[in-house]
């Protein structure tokens, strides 16, 4: 059984990992967290030197992805099989692409518990992947 346990380094993230641990022991499930870094805007009508944002971005790439290989090595010193990947992209479509190709038994994810106006202006990740998969998805309410 593999599930695919998408965090963001918020405050819920300890929530999720605990839960995503608890189903893994239950069910004896190989774990695969994923951290989706959203892709830079366009910096149209930006002034700032395209050299200076590209190793900006790349640093901070590289420490979300040393977070997310440092979450994955505590879940196996604790003696879980689990991967660690960060992945560039919009968050809803890179989850479900993500748990298409590990072929996920269930996905693990965060709410953040935004109201109803920030849902209705910008969308809920959760809803984005609640309506597009087929597999059971865990909501760990903040």
């Amino acid at each position: 059984m593999k599930l695919l346990v998408a965090i963001d380094f918020s405050e819920i993230t300890d929530k999720v990992l605990g839960q995503a641990k608890l189903l893994a022991k239950a069910l004896s499930a190989e774990i695969w967290l994923l951290h989706v870094a959203e892709p830079e805007p366009d910096f149209v009508g930006y002034d700032a030197d395209p050299l200076i944002m590209r190793d900006l971005a790349a640093e901070t790439y590289k420490i979300w992805h040393q977070r997310v290989q440092d979450a994955a090595k505590a879940l196996r010193a604790e003696g879980f099989s689990c991967t660690g990947l960060m992945i560039q992209g919009p968050t809803v479509d890179t989850i479900l692409k993500e748990a298409e190709r590990l072929q996920a038994d269930m996905i693990v994810l965060g709410s953040h518990g935004k109201g109803l106006l920030a849902r209705l202006i910008v969308g809920s990740s959760c809803e984005g992947v609640l309506r597009g998969t087929s597999v059971p998805v865990l909501v760990v309410p903040a």
